[in-house]
Parts: C-alpha cells; structure tokens; sequence
C-alpha cells in the first residue's frame, strides 16, 4: 500500500511517499514540487508556460497541491500531462500517423528540449525555451507533406521484435550504478574481471545486444546478423539467459554469438557500433534516442579515461580533460583525488578549515554554509537531517547533515568538499558552488562505472 503526505522544510514544499512492506512502513525519496513560475525556468518558459499548466490542472491531468497560499505541482506530472497531451494532438491533428510508433520524451542533453522520434525514421524537436508546441506540430506537418509529395509515406519502418528484457543489476549498487546513467529498456551486466574468454573489458560492463537493437528500434534478429559480419563479431560474449537470471551464481561465457544464448559486448565499444551501423546505410526507427545513447555512452566513457581506441596516451589525455574543470592538472592523480574527498577523516578536515576561513571572514556562518549546501546539492542542511530521520538513521548521525550526505548521498558529500575547499582558496561564493557541483557530478560518473571501488 503506497501513501503520499505533504512535507515542509525551509520554506519548501516537498511530496513524501511511503509504502508498506510486511507490515513496516518505508519512506522513499522526496520530490520538490514547483510552482508554474518554476516549471517554466526548469523546463522551457515558452513551452511549459504557466498558463496551459493551469488549464491542465483545472481539466483534472496534473494534481495540484496548495502550500502557503501557492499552488504547486510535482515536476514529474507536469511533464507526463505535457507529453500526454502532445500525443492526443499528434493523434487528432495526423490520423495517418500511427502515434504508438513514436517516443516523445523530454531531452536535456541538448539544452531543454521535446523530442518526437519514428517519424518517418526521423527525430522532431523544439527548443523548450524558445518554442512553442504549435511550433513543433509545424514541423510535423512539414515532415509529413514531404514524405507525402516524394510517395514514400506508408514506407515499412521496420519491426521491433517482442523479446523479453533481461534485468541483470547489482542490488546492493543499483543506486548508483549505471542504471542513473542508461535508460531503464538498457540490459547490461557488471563483471569483476577486464579479461572473459580473452577479450578486454576495461569498463568491466557488458552490453546486451537485443536490449540495444530494441532501444534504437531495430529488428534484434537483423542488428545481430549485422554485427556478427563485422569486426565487432569478435569482441561479443554469450551467457545462457539463466544464468544471468541469477547474478549469485558464476557464469559461464562463451566467445562469439551463440544461439540460444544472449550476446553481449564491452560497453566501451557501444559509440563506435553506433556509428559504424549509421555508416553501413541501416535504418535506424529512432535516430533521436540513438544519439541520445551514443552521446551518455561517450561522455561516460570519457569521464573515467577510457580512451574508446584503447590508446593509453588518449585515455590520459580525456581524463585530464575531465579533471581540467575542477583545476586537477594532473591525469594519473585524479581518482586517488576523488577516493580522498570521498572518506570522512578529509571532508571532517575541510569543513573544519572551511568554517575558520568563515569566521575570519567574519561571515554569517549559519547563511553561507546554507546558501552552499543549497546550492550544491539542491537541499538545505535542515532538510538533510529530516532525510536521516525518515530513513531512521542514529541520532549520531542526523545531528549533522554532513553525516547524512555520507551515509545517503556519497556524490552530494564529496561535491560539498570540492565547494569547500574552493571556497577556502578563493571565498567567491557562486563560484565555490559551482566547483561543488562540478566536483559532485564527475564523482559520480567516475563512480557509476567502479573506478571509485576498493
């Protein structure tokens, strides 16, 4: 049984959701609601604008809440009743549109973005900020009057085969694993050795080919012949479906693809197979969420000096290139740099240094390790400590919310760190925030694909 109550803390308005489990009730993640003032700086102002989230919310599609005399909605309904929407005017305004062939979904990769891909084997989109969702279903209408005056409108797409999704996740890591990183439809699996049946794995993650194939709208039986006549073909390992069923069992690999078995390839080789597939002139349903995976793929990839070539010297120069924004100029140090920031006894040290730096300043300290922490990790230290208390941590530890971020949110601990001692050397507030935030996110990165483990 799933409850959802209304929650203050510092002037801000959170949803609180819990559910039932054998008889002991569990809290879950709270979600910022925002106002419609909010919503449209998040997501796109001329888009997401305040008043259609009102007429939506008046028609019943999004719920409101009532907080302090405002009216606030949780961000996640805002863009499902948006989404939705658009679907139903596609589907009305382009009846020879078949709209359960398309994946509309909100993009950030590329700035604010709405994204309509399968069209004709196209992808649509709008900026959010500066156009509007009549402006996006011009753009439809022109795709479709082109494919209509060249005859190649009811052109066969492609079909997706129905194959059932192997989930094969770490649960004590699933946290941070890469699952923040893939897509939810992404299958891949996490091994503790670089070298299975003679093949290299430096990103030690294996990448289901089906999985893949389904994601980008290819038919899995032609993605699977195609790369099983190129030179990717000898870098694929098999494993029964049964056994990565069960992630507690060993399993036993295979070189090259099986039948019966499901193929799997190094995650480090996914961009180049991306492009590779566009070069051989196959279609491709949803170019839009292809690049959408090459792009996390590469930058993932990039950020823990995995040079896709395998060439060290280009390995070393991504990885400074990473640590070039947080001022670290020396390549080989930067993971030992990250599993210092990470452990208590550094960041107890720093926030030490941090609030004598405060008080020479003679600043608020109160205010400025607020306006940090606010700033950093999108929550105040108030609001930490009532996290600790929902998830019924020791008093010892919700006392402090520094103690709280390294029990709950290691990534937000050490980007605190980073702001800290930023804000040590140079004491420019929004500048230390943005070290911090830097700091936070390459953690993570760095961490979601075991660089940070042992």
């Amino acid at each position: 049984m799933i409850k959802w109550g209304l929650k203050k803390r510092n002037d801000q308005c959170y949803i609180v959701s819990s559910y039932c489990n054998n008889g002991v009730t569990m809290a879950t993640n709270p979600f910022h609601l925002l106002t419609p003032k909010e919503a449209e700086e998040k997501f796109g102002k001329k888009y997401f604008y305040r008043q259609r989230i009102y007429r939506l919310a008046k028609g019943g599609k999004i719920m409101d809440f009532k907080f302090r005399g405002q009216t606030c909605f949780l961000d996640k309904h805002i863009l499902q009743a948006f989404l939705k929407d658009l679907e139903l005017r596609i589907q009305s305004k382009f009846p020879e549109i078949d709209v359960g062939s398309l994946r509309v979904f909100y993009d950030t990769t590329k700035g604010k973005r709405i994204v309509v891909d399968g069209l004709f084997g196209k992808g649509i989109s709008v900026n959010t900020d500066e156009e509007t969702e009549e402006d996006l279903l011009n753009k439809i209408e022109s795709v479709v009057e082109w494919i209509a005056s060249d005859s190649v409108a009811g052109e066969e797409q492609g079909h997706v085969a129905e194959e059932r999704e192997l989930v094969v996740r770490d649960k004590d890591k699933d946290e941070y694993g890469l699952v923040e990183v893939l897509p939810e439809e992404i299958t891949w699996v996490r091994i503790d050795t670089g070298l299975v049946e003679g093949i290299e794995v430096k990103s030690f993650i294996l990448f289901s080919l089906p999985s893949m194939a389904q994601f980008l709208g290819i038919r899995t039986d032609q993605f699977i012949e195609w790369v099983s006549k190129t030179t990717f073909a000898q870098f694929v390992l098999s494993a029964h479906p049964r056994q990565l069923y069960d992630t507690e069992i060993s399993v036993s690999w295979k070189k090259g693809i099986i039948k019966g078995h499901v193929p799997l390839i190094p995650f480090e080789l996914i961009p180049e197979i991306i492009v590779a597939f566009r070069q051989s002139g196959r279609g491709i349903k949803y170019p839009e969420k292809a690049q959408l995976l090459y792009e996390i793929a590469k930058s993932t990839l990039e950020a823990v000096g995995l040079a896709i070539s395998g060439d060290k010297d280009k390995a070393a120069e991504e990885l400074a290139r990473v640590g070039k924004g947080l001022g670290l100029t020396e390549a080989e140090q930067i993971i030992a740099i990250f599993k210092q920031y990470a452990t208590r006894e550094y960041q107890v040290q720093t926030t030490k240094e941090f609030q004598s730096k405060v008080k020479r300043l003679r600043l608020d300290y109160a205010l400025t390790i607020g306006n940090l922490t606010l700033g950093i990790t999108g929550k105040y230290p108030g609001h930490w400590k009532w996290l600790g208390e929902r998830k019924r941590l020791p008093k010892k530890v919700t006392s402090s919310s520094r103690e709280v971020m390294r029990k709950l949110s290691p990534g937000d601990g050490v980007g605190m760190t980073f702001g800290e001692r930023h804000f040590i050397k140079d004491p420019v507030l929004p500048e230390a925030i943005e070290t911090g935030k830097k700091g936070k996110e390459f953690y993570e990165r760095l961490r979601k694909v075991g660089l940070l483990e042992g």
